[in-house]
C-alpha cells in the first residue's frame, strides 16, 4: 500500500511539472520586433581598456618555497602554510622589532600576515 501512495505521489508530481511545462505562449501583445543592423552600432569600436592600463593595485608576492603565514605579526605559531605561488598583498607593511617585514595578505581563512622570506620576490606596482 505504501508503494502504491509513493507512485501516485511520484506521478501526480510528474503530471504537475508537464501542466506547467506546456502552458501557453502569450501573443498579440509585443509589437514588431526591430532588427539590429551594423549601421546601428558601427562595424569598428575603440578599445576603451588595453592591456597596458591593467596595474595590479597592490603588491603582489612571489614565493619560490613553503611559506608560514600568521593570523598577528609577530607570532611564533603559524595557522597554515603556503606553497610556492604568487600571492595579493592588502598593501598593510609591518616591521618587527627584528627588522623584518611582515605584509598582510589575502588566504582562505580571511586576511592574515607573512614575514617576507628572502628568496621571494616582491612586486610593487607601478604608480
Amino acid at each position: 500500500m505504501k508503494k502504491f501512495a509513493s507512485i501516485a505521489v511520484a506521478m501526480g508530481l510528474v503530471a504537475s511539472f508537464a501542466a506547467t511545462a506546456s502552458a501557453d505562449e502569450v501573443s498579440g501583445t509585443a509589437a514588431s520586433t526591430p532588427t539590429v543592423t551594423g549601421s546601428t552600432y558601427g562595424d569598428k569600436f575603440e578599445t576603451v581598456i588595453t592591456q597596458a592600463d591593467l596595474k595590479p593595485a597592490t603588491p603582489m608576492i612571489i614565493l619560490t618555497k613553503a611559506t608560514p603565514f600568521h593570523l598577528s605579526v609577530g607570532s611564533m605559531t603559524p595557522a597554515g602554510w603556503l606553497s610556492a605561488q604568487t600571492i595579493d598583498t592588502t598593501g598593510a607593511v609591518m616591521t618587527d622589532s627584528a627588522g623584518n617585514e611582515w605584509r598582510e595578505i589575502y588566504t582562505w581563512l580571511g586576511k592574515a600576515w607573512i614575514k617576507v622570506p628572502v628568496s621571494a620576490y616582491v612586486i610593487t606596482p607601478a604608480l
